[in-house]
């Protein structure tokens, strides 16, 4: 079984669960939570990944860390990949679980890629508009790319709209060369 196998039959498992305790947001933000803890320090991925390190310690280290902060499916899992030498893939257990949670719940994802972060009143207009147009709540996984000069390129529902700056620039560009007969 490879490791995205592994991590989906994980997922799944989490998802299931967190959706017997009524807890699916709450399982989401503890398992992004733990998440980032493991991937932000060094320590304590050393500790969860060394095989000297008894499976009893590392229970007891993902207990004092997150025992109060996440959810219990989420301690459960995370405690189960750290026992089996599976660390490494919990950031693909978050990855997709959040995936499978936005399609059990209707929520459509929509890649928003701009030059610069988006603002918090810019980031909730886009979402509003979109989820008008979509007539579904809409999720935006954004990503800052300078490439693009400037304006917005959304991927949704297998459509892209692409207002940047570079793209219109290339238009213009390719208007040009197509009028002055390639000279440009």
């Amino acid at each position: 079984m490879g490791t995205s196998d592994v991590a989906t039959g994980y997922a799944r498992a989490l998802y299931d669960l967190a959706v017997l305790a009524d807890a699916v947001d709450a399982t989401d933000e503890g398992l992004s939570a733990a998440t980032s803890a493991i991937r932000g320090s060094v320590d304590l991925r050393a500790a969860l990944t060394d095989t000297s390190v008894p499976v009893e310690k590392k229970r007891d280290i993902l207990r004092e860390i997150f025992g109060a902060s996440v959810t219990p499916e989420v301690l459960a899992v995370v405690t189960v990949l750290a026992e089996r030498e599976l660390t490494q893939s919990i950031t693909d257990v978050a990855r997709i679980y959040r995936e499978h949670a936005e399609r059990e719940r209707g929520i459509v994802v929509a890649e928003v890629t701009t030059a610069v972060p988006l603002d918090d009143a810019l980031r909730a207009s886009i979402s509003d508009k979109l989820a008008a147009s979509l007539g579904r709540p809409v999720t935006l996984r954004e990503q800052v790319d300078a490439s693009i000069v400037g304006g917005i390129r959304i991927k949704v529902a297998g459509r892209v709209l692409d207002g940047s700056v570079s793209t219109q620039l290339e238009s213009v560009r390719q208007a040009l060369t197509s009028a002055t007969g390639g000279v440009v």
